[in-house]
Order: structure tokens, then sequence, then C-alpha cells
């Protein structure tokens, strides 16, 4: 018998079977806390002209398409530009439109004087994305599992790709619940303000099995659906009236449906950020000089906030040119002084 799969293992499907394109944003920090922001897709000619960007654009990014020379088929589309400040940055990205607009996102680019050093700090934070949180996720998905789900750690051999496996198998037993628990909680609503003495909300529990049966299956079309079985199940026609009691909290589960649906169909991309100085701290695991890269994937945002950062020290050498201004004054000072 074919393998019951939720929803997370048919969008996962969707996801590896999605185009070939590869995206990236690179950000360059200044020493003065401005910053370039490049958004980079490559592939052929259409994919790269009809990909939905992580971040919005608009007619003040500049724009250049040109041809890949290290590959034939592939075509670059390349957009950039400069900010002052990461605030500036942050009002565009609320204005997105898309499916993403309900993605809470927030990037920091911040100077700390140290007297003698100064440090930049970029932090980028993408707030956990599951809709359903009726249920506490740490009661099913451990430390550990999160660590391989949001490519914190790294599988190094068969052994950790096996874990990964397992990670994956309790995030979907997770999210089925916890999508359970929204059906059945609007459906007690929906009972309660009803106010039928034939079904109560506590009856609903009873049913538990069943509605859990349905989205492992994914045998529904809207959430509204599972009023149709509740009245199916009870043999209770009156139960139909409950479309019309509380239609929009089966509009809002259809709505939270649809864009875990947008989050595990997404384009995976690459986040580069190339720091002054010396790096001092950051919670990647690719470095390269003074660059930090993350992966991010539609499982590293879901469960947990994912936080990209990285921080540099830079040298204030005018800080040590005017102390050793001030030294020599004040020891010229004293000799002076002493002199007299």
């Amino acid at each position: 018998m074919k393998r019951k799969q939720f929803i997370i293992s048919l969008f996962i499907s969707i996801f590896l079977l999605s185009s070939c394109e590869e995206i990236s944003i690179r950000t360059v920090v200044n020493k003065d806390g401005s910053f370039t922001r490049t958004i980079m897709v490559t592939g052929d000619s259409n994919e790269v002209l009809k990909s939905e960007l992580p971040y919005p654009v608009d007619e003040t990014w500049e724009r250049t398409f040109l041809k890949d020379t290290t590959d034939n088929n592939d075509y670059i589309l390349v957009y950039s530009k400069s900010f002052k400040s990461s605030k500036l940055l942050n009002r565009e990205i609320n204005r997105d439109t898309s499916w993403r607009k309900n993605l809470k996102r927030q990037i920091e680019v911040e100077k700390k004087f140290g007297f003698f050093y100064s440090y930049l700090v970029y932090r980028e934070t993408i707030k956990a994305a599951n809709p359903f949180t009726k249920l506490d996720y740490k009661d099913y998905i451990s430390k550990e599992d999160l660590l391989w789900l949001s490519g914190k750690k790294l599988a190094l051999n068969s052994s950790d790709s096996a874990k990964i496996d397992d990670a994956e198998k309790r995030a979907e037993t997770y999210l089925q619940k916890a999508f359970t628990e929204e059906i059945i909680a609007a459906l007690k609503k929906g009972v309660e303000q009803f106010n039928n003495r034939a079904i109560r909300p506590e009856l609903i529990d009873e049913y538990r099995d069943s509605i859990a049966l349905k989205i492992q299956d994914w045998d529904f079309k809207s959430a509204m659906d599972f009023v149709d079985y509740l009245a199916e199940w009870t043999n209770d026609n009156s139960v139909y009236k409950l479309k019309k009691t509380i239609p929009a909290l089966f509009e809002n589960i259809d709505d939270d449906t649809k864009f875990i649906k947008d989050i595990f169909s997404m384009q995976a991309y690459k986040v580069y950020v190339e720091m002054p100085g010396i790096i001092t701290e950051t919670n990647s695991l690719s470095m390269n000089g003074g660059q930090a890269q993350w992966n991010v994937t539609a499982s590293s945002i879901l469960i947990e906030d994912y936080v990209m950062l990285v921080e540099s020290r830079i040298v204030n050498y005018w800080m040590f040119i005017l102390t050793g201004i001030v030294l020599i004054s004040f020891i010229g000072l004293i000799l002076w002084k002493s002199r007299k």
C-alpha cells in the first residue's frame, strides 16, 4: 500500500522539480556602514526573466542582463543598488506585493565604535514561516532536528543523511498534527456559535483521527470541506450551516495553507555577505576570507527564526594617530614645565 504523505512531502517534491536556475544575494558592507546589495539570477533566458526574486526590486535598482561566458546556455540577470542604511532597504522589503509579503524579514547593518577599533554587524532575520502554531513544535522536534532542518548542521556521511531524514519525518508529523488542530479549533468555534444542542464542541474531538486522515491523504480542496465531512460523519445536515457561521475562519486557514505551499515551492537561494576588516563572529558554516555564506531553503525558515549574523572589526588608524599626537603633546608639556 502506498505510504500516505502529508503536505510537506508533496511540496518537497514540487521543490525538487523546480527550475534549475540559481539565485544569489550578495551584500558588500562598507566601513561607514553603507552597503551595496546585488541580486543575481543565473539560468536560461526564459527562466531568468520570469524568475521570482527573494526580495522586491523597483526601477531604482540598476539592471544588467548578459550572457554567461562560462556556459553557452546560461544567462545572468543582475539587480544592484547601494544603500546608506539598512532602514532604507527594510522600507523596500516592506513594500513587497508578492506572497513573500507575509514573510517577516528584517536586515540590520550597524556600526559600533570601540576606540581603536570599530565593529560592523550584519544581521538578517527571517521569522519562522509556519502559520500553524497551536501546537508547540518543541514537543515534536528536537534541537538537533532543527539544526539539520535549518542547514546549520551539514551531512558529512550516510549516518548524517539518515538523521536528516528522521528530522524531516518528525517535522512532517508535527505539521500534520498542527494543521489538524487548526481545523478542529475552527470547527469547535463554529459549533459554539451555531449553538446546536445535537452537536457539542467536545464532539469534534471524537473525529480527530478522521480529520487527521483526511489531512494526511490531502483529501480536500478547501478547509471548508471539513464541514461537509463533519455533516457526513454526524449524519446531521444542519452542520452545513457552519459554512455561513464561520466562513472567515476557514478562509484564513486556506490563506495559511496557500502560504505554506508557497514556502515549499520557493526557489532556494544563497546569501553572501562581504565585510570589511577581520570577521570576529558569525554563525555561517561557510567562510571565505571576509565573506560569509548561508543557504536559504524552505525547511530553514519554516519552524524557527532564521538568523544570518556576521561581525567584523576594522582598525581606526586615525584614533591611533590622534592618541599619538595627544600623548606626544602631553609628554612635551611635561618636559616644558620641568625645564621651567
